[in-house]
């Protein structure tokens, strides 16, 4: 049934129900305002977000996104090979008349033996109330690049792009529809449409280019 469903919606696609043809281009051009320009550090894309209009929130502002976060926190809590101190900034805002959740993350990664950690600050955008998958074109014009994987699991639908060479130190980004009631929702806690992206924060004084093109 939920596999019939995620079949159903996937065909919608770019027809967001009750937020008009030109959703899908609006959700993208949020992430891009709040998540590209401060992305080589947390403190730069919280600024972003927040000159874009986002508001700090508490996890009580949507169950979905206090589901999401009980979940992230048992598998932080849950992780013993690798020493883990992450930090992050929850924030809500309205796209296109409905309600969004924006979570912009720092995760400082120790592994043994290895003395110098990786440090990724993540951008991560949400509509937990979306009930089709976003029509991913808006993401491949912003990445400047095609897809490179597509997957479809457990009532999930998820597309992958490869780091975007404008800009440099981004890695995957990734664009996500989980159907409601699947497995996938149960797994993860939430439901609706994510999209999101990881950077390598460069060392204090590390010269990085504007572009890798």
């Amino acid at each position: 049934m939920i596999r019939n469903a995620l079949a159903g919606a996937a065909l919608l696609a770019g027809t967001q129900p009750g937020l008009g043809a030109g959703y899908d281009q609006a959700f993208v051009d949020a992430f891009a305002a709040a998540c590209v320009p401060g992305r080589l550090s947390y403190d730069a894309t919280r600024g972003a977000a927040t000159a874009a209009g986002w508001g700090e929130v508490a996890d009580s502002d949507h169950a979905e996104l206090a589901a999401l976060m009980a979940k992230s926190a048992e598998m932080l809590a849950a992780e013993d090979e690798i020493d883990i101190e992450h930090v992050q900034s929850l924030y809500g805002r309205d796209v296109a008349g409905a309600r969004h959740h924006l979570v912009v993350t720092r995760s400082v990664l120790g592994f043994e033996g290895d003395d110098d950690p990786w440090v990724m600050v993540g951008c991560h955008l949400y509509n937990f109330d979306a009930a089709a998958p976003l029509d991913p074109a808006p993401v491949t014009t912003l990445i400047g690049q095609p897809i490179g994987q597509s997957h479809e699991m457990a009532g999930a639908l998820s597309h992958v792009w490869g780091p975007p060479c404008p800009m440099p130190r981004t890695g995957d980004t990734s664009l996500s529809f989980v159907a409601e009631g699947s497995e996938a929702a149960a797994l993860t806690g939430f439901s609706g449409i994510a999209l999101n992206f990881s950077t390598s924060e460069p060392d204090p004084g590390e010269d990085v280019p504007e572009t890798y093109c």
